[in-house]
């Protein structure tokens, strides 16, 4: 017996629901005046990084979620700031999310779909400039706007 194929509306409405997701993910948290986020009411989502507690140093990761929260409020300066791999990230779900919209609505599942070398390049560029870079620069060279 033959395994029926994915509907083809499962892929683009994953996109959409993703970009949905984050930014009202992004909109629920609001930025607090002492560099955390937080939950309506007042609560504190998460904490200080385990890597700035043990070692010192923040991890790649650290100001992701506050980088969603400001772009999500188009404060693009302080989301790139805070993490630039969190700004390009958050944007390029959005994109991915838009990119979804198009192909539900058009009903055409190949709608916008980028060469894969523009795909691999952003991708490559995403890691390297973006991710890797601002991390390297803010272990070896103390470029770190993240309050320790």
């Amino acid at each position: 017996m033959k395994a029926n194929p994915p509907r083809w509306w499962m892929y683009p409405a994953a996109l959409l629901a993703m970009a949905v997701v984050t930014l009202v993910a992004a909109w629920v948290l609001s930025p607090g005046p002492d560099e955390f986020c937080y939950l309506p009411g007042g609560i504190q989502f998460g904490g200080e990084c385990g890597m700035v507690q043990v070692m010192g140093v923040p991890c790649p990761q650290c100001g992701m979620t506050r980088s969603f929260v400001h772009a999500a409020r188009l404060n693009l300066v302080s989301a790139f700031w805070y993490n630039p791999a969190g700004l390009a990230l958050f944007l390029w779900i959005q994109v991915a999310g838009f990119i979804g919209l198009v192909r539900l609505v058009t009903r055409t599942p190949r709608r916008l779909e980028p060469p894969i070398q523009v795909f691999a390049g952003w991708a490559f560029f995403w890691l390297i400039a973006l991710y890797a870079l601002p991390y390297a620069l803010r272990v070896f060279f103390d470029v770190n706007p993240l309050p320790l």
